[in-house]
């Protein structure tokens, strides 16, 4: 899926927030999970250097890096390296520093394979961890979408069976309602 025809451009999902519609390998709920990307500018990346550096197995290129992926709340992100080949292939360093939970031990962190994917005329994303083999199914958080769209879209990435996910409307705001799992 990924592959085949690879289709991924920065500039088409950075300053935007896209909110997870279904997954594969993990079960997000009835909840909505936002994403946004940011550039990763000289301070974002010494920031993520300075909480990760002694921590990380292997130390990335870090003046490759190319992405800030925020997951949630902004206490969740990944700072993510352009790979070699294929459109969408990246490296991650997950800032579990900044997560706020207990911290790493020197050198315990490995770093994480990602591969995304525009798909739909960039209507959609996918986004997939390489090690763990999750993967989430996007939309921009403004766009309205149906169930009936989601599924055929996540059909078409031939991933298997998944997890619808945001499906519960507040205030009737938001439209993609599943009656039939609620």
């Amino acid at each position: 899926m990924f592959a085949r025809n690879p289709f991924f451009e920065s500039e088409l999902v950075v300053n935007t927030q896209w909110k997870i519609y279904y997954s594969w390998h993990m079960q997000i709920g009835p909840k909505c999970v936002e994403i946004s990307f940011k550039n990763a500018t000289k301070e974002i990346v010494h920031r993520v250097w300075s909480d990760m550096n002694e921590y990380l197995e292997m130390q990335p290129n870090w003046e490759a890096a190319a992405l800030l992926l925020n997951i949630g709340s902004s206490r969740r992100e990944v700072m993510l390296f352009t790979e070699q080949g294929p459109a969408g292939g990246f490296t991650g360093v997950p800032n579990i520093v900044r997560d706020g939970n207990i911290p790493p031990l020197r050198k315990s962190v490995s770093l994480i394979k990602f591969h995304m994917k525009l798909v739909e005329s960039g209507r959609y994303l996918v986004v997939m961890d390489c090690q763990l083999g999750v993967a989430s199914l996007s939309a921009r958080s403004n766009a309205a979408v149906t169930l009936a769209d989601v599924i055929a879209v996540a059909m078409e990435t031939n991933l298997g069976e998944g997890h619808a996910a945001c499906t519960v409307a507040r205030d009737n705001e938001d439209p993609f309602i599943i009656k039939q799992y609620i």
